[in-house]
């Protein structure tokens, strides 16, 4: 069986591939061409729900193509697609199910965000593995990456998760898979974390910091839990500079954030970082890839929309959804706001 803890080939050409090489603060990457996709509209000017929202996320009006002689707006509507009876949805179902069901749908089985297996168990590669090493994943997510990682039955993982309904359905994929080298996974709050005296070889997050109030003391508490020698490895939303917290753009990412953003700048991580005795051996912008795995799973999604049924909770989990990630990339695409990878070591 592959170790998944050993660096795998290069992904397939039709995926996005991380720069070889990498700026230490890279370019404001040029917004992609979304190309618009063909809208039909039924003789009563009615369009079904899957075109509307295909239509929406291509940047397109969808009001606007059953006017005969008008051209479709190209900027992105703030509105939700409202659905009328026309739709004819079933019921609603659960919240949580439909939650889970889009991001799965979107992101791949276990994951709650871009890049699935690959990108996920790429943050934990640099670290030096050894006999009963124990790893931490602080963004468990539905269990995906701890379940790629458990494959090595020389790690054992633990892992805790923010959100108390993924974490308790990411113990239930656990138990599915029958990993005997993972620990539990429960849920927590970063602002008063507490390890308990145990002790990681490594520790892993992604974009989780950057809605702390105390980060500072969160990553205490992190260095705090790691072996000597040990790793911190993450990824965050961070400012490009300390005053770019303003604007549209800006304003509009906060609002559809689910937990109130309060993003560091690059600087103020390398401080922290420095000021902790953690060597970042790697502290790299990763914002065009990062993007790119967004675009990538969300222009498959979209085209793959005729497979998905749909009931209206799904509909309002889908549009909740996909909004945080068009408001993500559209602040990333500011250059505003940038992707972090930090990957330290305990000096």
């Amino acid at each position: 069986m592959p170790d998944p803890l050993v660096r795998s080939k290069a992904p397939k050409a039709s995926k996005p591939a991380r720069p070889a090489t990498k700026a230490r603060k890279a370019a404001k990457p040029k917004a992609s061409a979304r190309a618009a996709p063909e809208t039909h509209a039924k003789a009563d000017g009615y369009i079904p729900f899957r075109e509307r929202f295909r239509a929406w996320w291509h940047g397109v009006e969808p009001a606007a193509v059953v006017k005969k002689g008008q051209k479709a707006k190209t900027t992105f509507t703030k509105r939700l697609i409202e659905l009328d009876d026309k739709d004819d949805l079933p019921p609603q179902a659960d919240w949580g199910a439909a939650r889970t069901r889009i991001c799965e749908q979107v992101w791949g089985h276990g994951f709650v965000g871009p890049g699935g297996g690959t990108y996920a168990v790429d943050a934990a590669r640099p670290f030096s593995k050894r006999p009963e090493s124990i790893v931490l994943d602080l963004s468990a997510g539905l269990g995906g990456r701890i379940g790629e990682i458990a494959r090595d039955a020389d790690v054992t993982i633990a892992g805790m998760e923010r959100d108390p309904e993924f974490a308790d359905m990411a113990v239930e994929r656990m138990k599915q898979l029958a990993r005997h080298n993972v620990r539990s996974i429960t849920s927590f709050n970063p602002e008063r974390l507490d390890l308990a005296g145990l002790k990681y070889d490594c520790i892993l997050a992604r974009e989780d910091f950057f809605t702390v109030e105390d980060k500072l003391g969160l990553l205490g508490a992190l260095r705090n839990g790691l072996r000597q020698k040990g790793a911190l490895s993450f990824t965050d939303l961070v400012l490009a500079e300390a005053d770019q917290n303003e604007g549209t753009v800006m304003r509009e990412w906060h609002d559809s954030e689910p937990m109130t953003p309060k993003p560091w700048s690059l600087e103020e991580y390398r401080t922290a970082l420095f000021g902790l005795n953690l060597n970042a051996t790697e502290f790299e912008d990763d914002s065009d890839y990062y993007r790119e795995l967004v675009l990538h799973a969300w222009r498959k999604y979209v085209d793959g929309l005729e497979d998905v049924t749909f009931d209206r909770t799904l509909v309002d989990a889908l549009m909740r959804e996909a909004q945080l990630w068009l408001h993500r990339v559209r602040a990333i695409e500011s250059g505003q706001l940038r992707v972090l990878r930090v990957f330290a070591r305990l000096r």
